[in-house]
């Protein structure tokens, strides 16, 4: 497909600190694994960043905006415009995303990659733009090889900025007037599942618009052929927000940090990130199941089981924004919920073991 493409390597979780992780749940004033996912989500955060005091600042959310090529066929409800006014109201505190993230303490990073708007020079909004959106791939790729790297670049660059500062929590999301169109090809063109699995009704088409919509991509994978590389997947269907993100989780794991994965499009660009490195998969925290068509099967095919199913599909971040508060209970419990000692109650974890019961024992 060119010129190599260098990425961050991935190595696997630090397994050696998974027996200590739940050895401290264990003495936690409370029945073994009655805190059920809570406790297997901290011991799965301890192992990815390798550490039991878990200390891993403020979630970063990084939400990366563009443009599509492909909306000139009319596969979107919505008019193209749509990407900029929502940036310009995300950085102001707007937008669903904009209340959750103050809400929750988390920190928003928007970042123009593709928005085909000039935004000027005193936007609060970050400036990676690669080109004012995508080709429409349709007729040829989304994108060349150099704007491909320059997308998987930007986002390895800005997770590594804040990776210095000390924070290991990171959580993507995007913005991008047709993108569900975009995730349907990759997801379609890498998986193998039938088109109609692959393919929902994004921001709200009718059964006429869906229909035409499938019509569209399904000419489009057929115009370009199988595609065996994830990375010429991804550069033949865009977009450039999507292969930021891309970028942006393969650095994070890199970095031993955890990855926060929201909706479909997050997930699409999860998994090109695992094909591309397959230990990425085990920093990622599958934080809700979509509303959007093809996000279950996607889900399953990766294998994970997301910790939310609220029927949501808005995008921009917004299912890691709700499921960060329980994240972060897990974290406080595991941290400051007091022992069987501390609190003088009879342990009754240990007169169990000792009985032969342990329930870890029966885990799957």
């Amino acid at each position: 497909m060119g010129k190599e493409i260098i990425l961050p390597k991935v190595e696997p979780r630090y397994q050696k600190l998974r027996p200590k992780a739940w050895a401290i749940w264990d003495g936690k004033v409370k029945p073994q694994l009655s805190l059920g996912i809570l406790e297997h989500l901290v011991v799965d955060l301890v192992e990815m960043t390798g550490r039991l005091d878990l200390d891993l600042g403020r979630p970063q959310l990084l939400l990366f905006a563009a443009d599509h090529g492909i909306v000139e066929e009319g596969v979107s409800s919505s008019p193209q415009e749509i990407t900029w006014q929502q940036c310009e109201n995300f950085v102001q505190g707007g937008g669903a995303i904009g209340l959750l993230c103050a809400m929750e303490e988390m920190d928003l990073h928007v970042v123009d990659v593709g928005v085909a708007h000039d935004f000027g020079s005193n936007s609060a909004i970050i400036g990676r733009k690669i080109a004012w959106g995508t080709n429409n791939f349709l007729n040829k790729p989304a994108m060349d090889h150099q704007q491909l790297q320059q997308a998987l670049t930007t986002g390895v660059e800005l997770v590594g900025d804040l990776f210095t500062t000390g924070h290991r929590i990171f959580a993507f999301g995007e913005m991008g007037i047709g993108n569900t169109s975009s995730a349907s090809a990759i997801m379609a063109a890498y998986t193998g599942l039938p088109l109609d699995t692959c393919v929902g009704r994004g921001a709200g088409i009718d059964q006429g618009g869906l229909n035409h919509k499938r019509t569209v991509i399904g000419k489009a994978l057929d115009h370009h052929g199988k595609q065996s590389d994830p990375l010429e997947i991804l550069r033949i269907f865009g977009g450039f927000e999507i292969a930021a993100m891309v970028g942006g989780m393969l650095a994070a794991a890199h970095g031993h940090s955890v990855i926060l994965v929201d909706g479909f499009i997050a997930t699409v660009a999860a998994t090109i990130a695992i094909a591309v490195e397959p230990h990425a998969k085990q920093y990622m925290v599958f934080c809700h199941e979509s509303n959007e068509g093809g996000h279950p099967h996607l889900l399953a095919f990766l294998d994970v089981k997301p910790l939310l199913s609220l029927k949501m599909c808005l995008g921009e971040g917004t299912g890691a924004a709700v499921a960060w508060p329980i994240i972060r209970q897990a974290l406080q419990l595991f941290i400051h919920m007091n022992s069987f000692s501390s609190a003088h109650v009879t342990d009754s974890v240990s007169l169990l073991k000792e009985r032969g019961v342990d329930l870890h024992e029966n885990e799957v």
